[in-house]
């Protein structure tokens, strides 16, 4: 393995040998993980790429001195998200210098054009055509022959997940590997790559690529170059950029895109025979479905309705209640709290079992109840991902999100949400620029129950009219779009290009489901599970001192004087800040002996709901955010819950709103 004790910073923070370093690419969907797994036997590691949180892959074969590294990254010019940037740096920080492209036999035309784009990086390729059993089902013949010579480099074929022209693969890797040939570009681009290398002081592999990035004004790029080069070198090339843009009647990054899908067509007619067919495959008609408003709605529902069963029903009920309820709770927690009784010393109890004990806390519940939680997410959405649905999913909503200033993948976080707080602000990664990411963890902690909150909430509301369903849900769902809104138009950005390279719909495999899951679920709690005992540790320190008496001293006459609550919800917020659902359940007890009127228990339930995220979700939001933006986010929610509190609580007796049955 490469990533050893004495070897994983070496690898990442200082330079070695490239030589036999590969970079495993190309788009969603294709089978790079698998065919990762084949080649390296399902030896693999991950480690967190330098400055960024996004994991790779990666390993050694074995028997060989060939490291492969699976990179994210689609087929962009301008890089936003943290994966696109990726890709630009593995190859402009000298991480690797050679490319595995593993294209989709069922969609050869679009992975041409992202093949011919990731060809200006300037390095070896090997072109990889996986799943070509689907592509002979559907009628599609490539000759490998022409397309090697049309593209300039090695062809490979494979069915990776049956393992099929792996070994081939790697016997390719061991010979020499040219460069593929590049596509012609007008005259003017053309003499633009020659300036532009004639004025750098040493011509590099990456020049055209960087050459390609600054023309279509990609910021990472330009850091890089600022960075790289002094101002006599800047400042020639900064002036041939702007001249060139200047020559252009569209977007450069327009015409770039024309250029790469003219020369893959052309490819494309050269190799590829497509038999013709009498009838369109379920899966096309299902995926224009899927895309289409009238027939997309009712499919995304069932998709959502499904993800709340085997999210919401098998891992935050059944997993959760076999983990937290009968593991910890009928065994582990049993057993300790024995064994310290015969210790007689009250403050190890407290500290280990107590209500912000180390067991019961600090490990009970990432391990009882977010794991459970993450772990059937990512098998859902490992499923959904592979299936090729999601994409057609975010297209279907990016028009309506766009409005709040996030493309359509934010839908995904949003509806996690409901499942748990937690999870869905991990999930927010995908989305593809910091701010979407941040904006869409804002909305989430402004208005979306969990599902153990929002089983509670209708336990408390099956007493109240159908007006307080309304109010309550409805609030929470307008302020998401209003706020979202109102913030969209006060910063103003550019929206990024919503380019989606579709891909086929298929039927998911399960096993690599399964075997994905676990992994992302033993990452996220390798690194998790020091912060959660950390944070508890400290909050029980606190405890100890007096400090949660003292705050609950302290707030007690805002939440009564202004929201119109009694003293007893501040009891109900601290309970809400470990876990929601024990804090709501003490409200339940206090509302069924008569403290809570039924206005009280709607104002108490969006505080909650907006005001306050469980411990959990704090960790998550400053691991995620950092913390400027943790407390930024935090202090706004915070500050918002206690103004609509106090709007509501003078609000409904003005208007003599009690929400009781006649």
């Amino acid at each position: 393995m490469f990533w050893t004790k004495t070897q994983k910073n070496s690898f990442w923070n200082q330079g070695i040998d490239t030589t036999n370093i590969f970079a495993l690419m190309g788009s969603i969907n294709v089978g790079k993980e698998t065919l990762l797994d084949g080649l390296l036997k399902n030896g693999t590691r991950e480690d967190t790429y330098p400055e960024t949180s996004i994991k790779v892959q990666g390993g050694q074969i074995p028997g060989s001195d060939h490291i492969i590294l699976n990179i994210p990254g689609e087929f962009t010019f301008s890089a936003e998200s943290e994966e696109e940037i990726l890709t630009k740096r593995i190859f402009l920080e000298n991480r690797a210098n050679k490319i595995i492209f593993v294209a989709d036999a069922k969609n050869l035309k679009n992975s041409l054009a992202q093949f011919l784009y990731f060809r200006e990086f300037g390095v070896p390729m090997i072109f990889n055509i996986n799943m070509m059993d689907q592509a002979q089902l559907q009628g599609i013949d490539i000759n490998i022959e022409k397309l090697a010579e049309c593209i300039g480099t090695k062809v490979n074929t494979s069915v990776a997940i049956e393992r099929m022209g792996v070994s081939n693969l790697k016997k390719l890797l061991d010979g020499d590997i040219p460069t593929p040939k590049g596509v012609t570009y007008p005259a003017e681009i053309e003499k633009f790559f020659k300036t532009f290398e004639e004025l750098l002081p040493t011509p590099t592999p990456q020049a055209r690529q960087l050459a390609l990035s600054l023309l279509v004004g990609d910021k990472f790029s330009q850091k890089h170059f600022k960075k790289s080069f002094d101002e006599s070198v800047r400042e020639p090339i900064e002036a041939l950029v702007a001249s060139t843009k200047k020559q252009f009647n569209k977007r450069v990054t327009s015409s770039l895109y024309d250029i790469y899908l003219d020369r893959a067509q052309e490819i494309f007619e050269q190799v590829a025979t497509v038999s013709p067919t009498t009838r369109l495959p379920f899966e096309k008609k299902f995926g224009i479905w899927s895309r289409n408003l009238a027939t997309g709605l009712p499919i995304a529902a069932v998709v959502i309705a499904l993800m709340f069963i085997i999210v919401g029903k098998v891992g935050a009920e059944f997993l959760v209640d076999l983990l937290e309820g009968q593991f910890f709770g009928e065994i582990i927690i049993p057993y300790v709290e024995s064994y310290l009784v015969s210790l007689d010393s009250n403050f190890l109890k407290e500290m280990i079992v107590g209500q912000f004990g180390l067991l019961t806390v600090g490990i009970a519940l990432p391990i009882g109840l977010v794991a459970p939680v993450l772990l059937s997410f990512y098998f859902y959405f490992n499923i959904l991902e592979s299936s090729g649905y999601l994409p057609r999913l975010a297209i279907l909503f990016d028009r309506l999100y766009k409005k709040i200033g996030m493309s359509g993948k934010g839908i995904i976080p949003m509806i996690m949400g409901f499942s748990c707080i937690t999870m869905a602000i991990l999930t927010t990664r995908m989305l593809d620029t910091k701010r979407e990411r941040n904006m869409a963890t804002f909305l989430i902690l402004l208005g979306i129950p969990c599902a153990p909150l929002l089983g509670m909430m209708l336990v408390l509301l099956s007493t109240m009219p159908v007006s307080a369903y309304f109010f309550l849900f409805g609030l929470l769902a307008t302020q998401i779009f209003v706020i979202g809104f109102i913030v969209n138009k006060l910063f103003k950005y550019e929206h990024s290009s919503f380019i989606f390279n579709i891909p086929p719909l298929q039927v998911p495999n399960l096993k690599s489901a399964v075997i994905g899951a676990f992994r992302q679920t033993y990452a996220f709690l390798k690194e998790a599970i020091p912060i959660f005992a950390g944070a508890t540790f400290a909050v029980f320190i606190l405890d100890q001192l007096g400090v949660i008496l003292m705050i609950e001293n302290l707030f007690r006459p805002l939440i009564s004087g202004y929201i119109g609550l009694p003293n007893e919800s501040t009891s109900i917020f601290i309970m809400s800040v470990i876990r929601r659902e024990a804090g709501i359940a003490l409200l339940k007890q206090f509302a069924d002996g008569g403290v809570f009127t039924n206005v009280q228990i709607i104002i108490n339930l969006l505080l909650v709901a907006f005001m306050i995220p469980c411990i959990n979700a704090i960790l998550v939001i400053f691991k995620e955010r950092g913390w400027k933006i943790a407390c930024s986010i935090t202090s706004f929610t915070i500050t918002y819950a206690i103004i609509i509190g106090t709007t509501l609580n003078f609000g409904f007796k003005y208007f003599g709103i009690t929400f009781t049955l006649n």
